[in-house]
């Protein structure tokens, strides 16, 4: 925060900014032709996050999750001007979303928003080394010195590695993703979703942590832990950040934004 300018200045110039935002992608989304741009100090000042729900108890936090998340995952000014200058569907696909489980969400009945808000000082890059911090500062012994075992293996395997020698124990065949698919509202009695206690209870195995992180923090498939998002093709295309999670309505300037995505434009299940 900018200790010369007055608390008022700064609410009214991150005001400014996300309408700014507002405005152009609006008008994107109308097939406006945009002879204009946002000015890159304004997005600077900005933070996204993108989320997914049918109800209103979706909506109250910045990450949607039951119980609470403990961390929301967050774009910066890269990420967000990714929904001014591409499609909505082509957005989600820079930032790691897969035409399978969007295709989920829409015949679930379920939409998508942008959250737009003022970007905080409390916002990290989302490397390994700080998802080991902010876990070992936020959850009990009993969780972060099971992970911080597996540290270095999570750190050089890969996702696909992991989730192999997963299938072939504790996953008895399925994937990561399938089953979080089990869980509503991130819920599931079934013990391959590593709730925070179940994780807490169990060997603490690599496999078993990176379903933790996959179930819990949102480490999906795609993450590599470099802070950057990764396409469907593994190029690196935005920084993502972690930081707390909190209700929507704490966040100063909140904005929730619709994404409206046409199912046809998807790819065929497989």
């Amino acid at each position: 925060m900018n200790a010369s300018m007055p608390v008022s200045g700064i609410e009214s110039e991150n005001d400014a900014a996300i309408q700014a935002f507002v405005d152009i992608f609006e008008r994107k989304n109308q097939d406006d032709v945009i002879s204009d741009s946002i000015p890159h100090h304004f997005l600077r000042q900005l933070a996204g996050h993108v989320t997914d729900g049918s109800k209103r108890e979706d909506f109250l936090y910045l990450q949607k999750g039951t119980p609470v998340k403990k961390f929301a995952w967050v774009m910066g000014d890269d990420g967000l001007m990714l929904f001014l200058t591409q499609s909505n569907l082509q957005a989600l696909h820079s930032l790691g979303y897969e035409d399978k489980w969007i295709r989920r969400k829409l015949k679930d009945g379920e939409c998508f928003r942008l959250c737009l808000f003022p970007r905080s000082d409390e916002c990290v890059p989302g490397t390994w080394d700080n998802v080991f911090s902010l876990v070992d500062k936020h959850y009990p012994t009993t969780i972060s010195k099971k992970l911080q075992r597996h540290a270095d293996a999570l750190k050089q395997m890969s996702f696909d590695d992991i989730e192999t020698r997963a299938r072939l124990s504790y996953l008895a065949g399925i994937s990561y993703t399938d089953v979080r698919a089990l869980a509503v509202d991130r819920v599931s009695t079934d013990p391959r979703y590593m709730s925070e206690e179940r994780y807490a209870e169990c060997e603490g195995t690599l496999e078993q942590s990176r379903g933790f992180l996959y179930h819990r923090l949102g480490l999906l498939r795609l993450y590599d832990g470099s802070g950057f998002t990764k396409d469907m093709h593994g190029r690196l295309i935005v920084r993502e950040y972690l930081q707390p999670n909190m209700l929507v309505e704490d966040i100063v300037g909140f904005r929730y934004i619709d994404l409206p995505i046409d199912s046809t434009d998807l790819m065929p299940d497989a």
